[in-house]
């Protein structure tokens, strides 16, 4: 196993935004940038374009809204999570309104460049449920509600203190696990907000020692992409 601890130089502050960054390296090639960040109310990211990206956001805390080029309007909370598939190019606006947030965004690179902008979004209308890894996303021939352009699953988990969750496995894919809020224990390892802890293969366990919010990315061991 391999731990990366939050680190201070993780850290940068823009304005309203501050936000940790990771990259998990080679191994785990099209999982390129994990981004958590804390958004002051009234933060604003401008109009900007992407392209060539799968683009994964997901709100633990609070409550952020996704503006696209067009005037629609989706707002993103616990219960509701987006992938923007950028292929040729999208522009869209992120803002937090209302509240002070936490979000993540995950930047994947896709196996094929181009195509046509997608954007997709899942609601759970109660919620993360308790003790459960619930699967976000997904290749396209998965059965995740959100399709990525690439072999790379999304799962979220809230495991309360005490409780111990298997985690999800496919074999010929390595395991990265994101931990947002709360402490859980993988193996030997006690995991603090921010850490992550990544597996060439399976990670078995996570145990709450407090209540938790964990992320974790499967990525294929043999995947292309741009």
């Amino acid at each position: 196993m391999n731990v990366m601890r939050a680190q201070r130089d993780q850290l940068f502050e823009y304005g309203p935004f501050t936000i940790r960054r990771q990259r998990p390296g080679e191994a785990f090639g099209p999982l390129a940038i994990i981004d958590q960040m804390s958004l002051k109310m009234d933060a604003r990211i401008p109009m900007h374009t992407r392209q060539d990206e799968e683009i994964f956001s997901y709100v633990w805390r609070g409550s952020a809204q996704h503006l696209a080029e067009n005037g629609e309007k989706t707002a993103l909370n616990a219960k509701r999570a987006m992938v923007v598939s950028a292929g040729t190019g999208v522009r869209y606006e992120e803002s937090a309104p209302f509240i002070e947030t936490e979000m993540l965004q995950v930047y994947i690179r896709p196996a094929k460049s181009g195509g046509a902008p997608r954007t997709l979004d899942f609601t759970r209308a109660d919620g993360l449920p308790l003790n459960e890894w619930t699967l976000l996303a997904g290749p396209e021939n998965s059965d995740a509600p959100l399709r990525l352009g690439q072999e790379v699953f999304i799962y979220d988990l809230k495991v309360e203190r005490g409780a111990q969750v298997e985690v999800p496995y496919i074999a010929g894919y390595s395991t990265w696990l994101t931990l947002l809020d709360g402490i859980v224990r993988v193996g030997d390892e006690r995991l603090m907000p921010g850490d992550s802890i990544s597996e060439q293969g399976a990670l078995h366990v996570v145990r709450g020692e407090r209540d938790a919010t964990v992320i974790a990315f499967l990525v294929s061991d043999v995947v292309t992409f741009v």
